[in-house]
This record gives C-alpha cells, sequence and structure tokens, in this order.
C-alpha cells in the first residue's frame, strides 16, 4: 500500500498530536504528591537529607526544595534530634523508597506512626530504641527488602520472622 505525501504528513501529525497529548496528561512521568513539599521542610530543618524522584542529587537547602510537581524518594536523617511525635511528618509520601533513621532517639511510640510509605524498601533503625513488638510489625511495608537493626535488641527469631513474612528481605543486625 503506497501512501500518498499528503496522506502521510496528515498521519503523521495526528500521531504527533496524539503522542503530545498523551504527555500532557501523563505529566512527562513526573511523579508528585502532596506532602513531600513539607516533609522536606521538616527534614532540612533536622540537618538532613532528602533525595527525590528522578534524582540523585539532594535537595540542600529549602531555596532548592520545588514549589510543586515532585516526590520524595530517599530521607536520611542519620543522628537527627527527632521526637517519636515528628515521624508523623515523614508518613504518607506514596514513592519514598529509602528512609535512614541510623542514630536518632526513636522508639515502638514513633516507629508505630510510620504509615503508608507503599514503596519503601530500605528502612535503617541501627542504633535506636526499637523492640521486637513493632519491629515485627514491618510487614506493613510488603516492598521492603532491607533492614538495619545494628546496634538495636531485636532478637533473632524476630529477624527469622521478618525475613520470611517479607519475602527474603535482608536483615542486617
Amino acid at each position: 500500500m503506497k501512501w500518498s505525501q499528503e496522506t502521510f504528513t496528515s498521519k503523521l501529525v495526528w500521531g504527533l498530536a496524539f503522542s503530545l497529548t498523551i504527555l500532557l496528561v501523563t505529566g512527562c512521568g513526573n511523579k508528585s504528591d502532596s506532602n513531600s513539599k513539607a516533609a522536606t521542610e521538616f527534614v532540612l530543618k533536622l540537618g538532613g537529607k532528602v533525595v527525590p524522584v528522578h534524582s540523585d542529587l539532594p535537595i540542600e537547602t529549602a531555596a532548592d526544595i520545588p514549589e510543586s510537581g515532585f516526590a520524595v524518594r530517599e530521607i536520611d536523617l542519620t543522628n537527627a534530634k527527632l521526637k517519636n511525635i515528628d515521624l508523623q511528618k515523614l508518613s504518607d509520601l506514596p514513592y519514598l523508597e529509602t528512609l535512614n533513621l541510623h542514630g536518632t532517639n526513636l522508639t515502638d511510640k514513633g516507629l508505630v506512626l510510620i504509615q503508608d510509605l507503599p514503596r519503601l524498601k530500605s528502612l535503617e533503625l541501627s542504633y535506636t530504641r526499637v523492640s521486637d513488638a513493632e519491629v515485627s510489625k514491618l510487614t506493613r511495608f510488603p516492598k521492603l527488602k532491607k533492614i538495619f537493626l545494628y546496634g538495636t535488641v531485636i532478637k533473632p527469631q524476630t529477624i527469622d520472622d521478618l525475613k520470611s513474612n517479607l519475602g527474603g528481605a535482608t536483615v542486617y543486625k
């Protein structure tokens, strides 16, 4: 089948218009959520680091925080002076994959407040004061693959249960 130049041009223009419409409707693959800006401001105030989705570079200052249209992929609060109640501010981050709370004052009361992180893959809880009771409930994060528990009182049985209930997650203790 031979197309005339007019037919070819017409189909090409239609195809480009359709593709552009799809890109505009889907946002070119940008991911964003309503809590990212507030969570980023909170993390930066504590001296932590935030890495957004689609970037390997951290947001380092409040001036670098986009007004909208971004989502948080990684949060690092190593040795931050936070209170258990502060952990509510890190919930409802649907694109968060890595959360580092190493060396914080975190206890079970704070760990229970971390909710709605459906993509969480790595959780650093080393040198915190969490216990078996709450750590055993980390199965609420079905994509969790790495859990760091160095310097905690977590028992081997809890670790074994986590590994089997999270489909082969690696637990470092």
